[in-house]
């Protein structure tokens, strides 16, 4: 080929990632782009449509393979090499049964990468040059899930901040959990986070922002969650606009795999904006007349908005034996099936308090699980077999 040959690199590692990209520019490559696994790296490789990824695969091999399989989808013409320093036959089998071309073991050499990649793309070319060149490719996006009810204190704060760490510790994957709860905004407190910059300060500036930049407005929390707080003053909001929110949450999904959005106990412009950008809304109501009252004109709202059934989850929180109402009473008022239902736990207090979400502080207590399930659930994620103790604990919580 008569340029060189354009590379991403893809590797959780920043320092690694850093150290590969010097090598490999002082030889024969342009690497174009470097990024993390999941929906960041298949972002940077729809931007910079590069001819081959070098894709870091170390234990666990989980989120490498799903990455492998997402880049493999999202550009058919670039090659996929491995590079890692497991050397057994079982590893590289998944690696090529996932999509890659080749596997190099560590420490990765340049003329390694060199054989690799060009006997590959001298492979390819023939095939590069049948695919149009004008064909435009999607925009990858992350799933954005609205927690959302029409009366507060039913939890929506404590399933927001469980549930972003629950899809952390399950898949492995980027999430960072959005503070819109325009009235309060509890987050920073159940995380025990300080907050330094928020959500307000982004709107200010968000049109000079990308998806690099907006991460210095994030906080990384030791659960491995990134967190977007809301102000600490309410009256911040007012120099908010919906514009601004729907740009904010774009930059947001095209970094990472989930973003996850409370929102408090009310509606308003800011809030049908995260409404309409959801792939999923958690609709929360408590087994209250008042909640399912309420949750009847939030449902006939979204209905005369025109939001699709198939995205509203209807999820009953603080659901116990000693509840009034059954659950077939509220499918039967609200004529909406129940999707999820999370019980009443007086762990959920304590770990509040705390500032640790419960799935960390009592990952085996009933709500944890709970929350855990729905985590899956989203995730599509094979489910790990329950042993015999985490069965007892969890009935126990």
């Amino acid at each position: 080929m008569a340029r060189n040959p354009e590379v991403v690199i893809i590797d959780p590692d920043l320092d690694v990632r850093a150290e590969l990209k010097r090598t490999l520019e002082v030889g024969t490559f342009t690497v174009t782009g470097v990024a993390d696994y999941g929906i960041e790296a298949v972002t940077v490789a729809q931007e910079r449509s590069p001819d081959v990824f070098l894709v870091s695969m170390e234990e666990p091999v989980a989120r490498a393979l799903q990455t492998i399989e997402m880049l493999g989808s999202a550009n058919s013409t670039a090659a996929i090499v491995v590079y890692s320093s497991l050397s057994d036959a079982a590893s590289v089998r998944r690696a090529m049964v996932a999509g890659a071309r080749d596997y190099l073991m560590k420490p990765i050499k340049p003329e390694d990468v060199s054989r690799a990649v060009f006997g590959i793309l001298e492979q390819e070319e023939r095939k590069r040059i049948h695919v149009g060149s004008d064909v435009s490719e999607p925009v990858a996006r992350g799933t954005t899930v609205t927690i959302f009810g029409a009366k507060g204190g039913i939890g929506k704060t404590t399933i927001a901040t469980n549930l972003a760490t629950a899809l952390v510790r399950t898949t492995g994957a980027n999430v960072v959990l959005v503070d819109m709860d325009t009235r309060f905004g509890d987050v920073a407190i159940m995380m025990d986070i300080a907050v330094e910059t928020s959500i307000a300060d982004l709107g200010r500036r968000v049109e000079e922002l990308d998806r690099e930049s907006i991460k210095d407005y994030l906080v990384r929390h030791h659960t491995g969650v990134t967190i977007l707080p809301a102000p600490l003053h309410p009256t911040e909001w007012r120099s908010v606009t919906p514009q601004q929110i729907e740009r904010i949450i774009d930059l947001l999904a095209q970094g990472h795999d989930y973003i996850i959005i409370d929102t408090p106990g009310t509606f308003n412009e800011l809030i049908a904006t995260t409404l309409e950008l959801a792939n999923m809304i958690l609709l929360v109501t408590s087994m209250d007349i008042a909640s399912i009252k309420d949750t009847a004109l939030a449902l006939e709202m979204l209905r005369a908005a025109q939001v699709s059934e198939d995205k509203v989850k209807l999820t009953i929180n603080h659901s116990t034996s000693s509840n009034s109402l059954r659950e077939e009473d509220v499918e039967r008022v609200l004529e909406y099936t129940v999707t999820w239902r999370i019980p009443h736990d007086y762990n959920v207090a304590n770990s509040n308090q705390l500032g640790i979400p419960i799935v960390i502080a009592k990952p085996y207590a009933r709500v944890a699980r709970a929350v855990t399930d729905i985590a899956y659930a989203l995730s599509g994620a094979p489910r790990e077999r329950k042993g015999f103790l985490e069965r007892f604990l969890g009935r126990a919580g």
